[in-house]
């Protein structure tokens, strides 16, 4: 959602890869923009074309929204990616085989997975450095 006004589907790819969330450009109105010097590029290398972002979007989820940036990515293969700053923003998390969980101001949150993941998949995104919950022995401590 952008400013009350704007809604999108509720369909996006969650990429952990992603360095930046993306929206595929065409989707938001203009009077949303901003423009912006940030650089984007694939994993081959290959430079994409950003020229504008979106610093108010919040991904709404049982009434609890979370803010986030989106560059607006011309040629953009897929509708909206929520990318690395959105995972950091859950996290601890738990990815289950029906969806990710996580718990925002005491309250647990559902994002569920629209097609049956792979678990293979599954498996490498819970080994994924960033996703694992750090746990500090405080009896080490000096």
């Amino acid at each position: 959602m952008i400013q009350d006004y704007f809604k999108l589907p509720k369909i996006t790819l969650i990429d952990s890869g992603a360095q930046m969330n993306c929206i595929q450009e065409g989707l938001i109105p203009t009077r949303f923009f901003e423009k912006t010097e940030e650089k984007l590029s694939i994993a081959n290398g290959e430079n994409l074309s950003v020229k504008f972002k979106i610093p108010d979007v919040h991904i709404c989820n049982d009434d609890i929204g979370i803010k986030q940036t989106f560059i607006l990515v011309k040629d953009l293969d897929i509708r909206i990616i929520l990318g690395q700053p959105f995972l950091e923003v859950i996290k601890p998390f738990k990815v289950k085989n029906k969806g990710i969980i996580t718990k925002i101001f005491q309250r647990k949150l559902f994002f569920a997975f629209n097609e049956k993941p792979i678990s293979k998949e599954i498996n490498l995104l819970k080994t994924l450095p960033m996703f694992k919950e750090h746990k500090f022995d405080k009896s080490k401590r000096k």
